[in-house]
């Protein structure tokens, strides 16, 4: 796993992936799954922070 900085991170929230996604290289479809999908993980870790 990498860390990746991200250039909007107002809750200095480290992120990490198995890889770097080219995200120039997705199609509309494919952005919007990914950043779904990083939106559900990031919701379940504050549910999961808040109890």
């Amino acid at each position: 796993m990498e860390e990746i900085e991200v250039k909007d991170n107002p809750l200095g929230i480290r992120i990490f992936v198995n890889g770097k996604p080219n995200i120039g290289n997705m199609s509309e479809e494919e952005f919007s799954l990914f950043v779904s999908s990083l939106e559900l993980r990031m919701s379940e870790y504050f549910e999961k922070q808040s109890k």
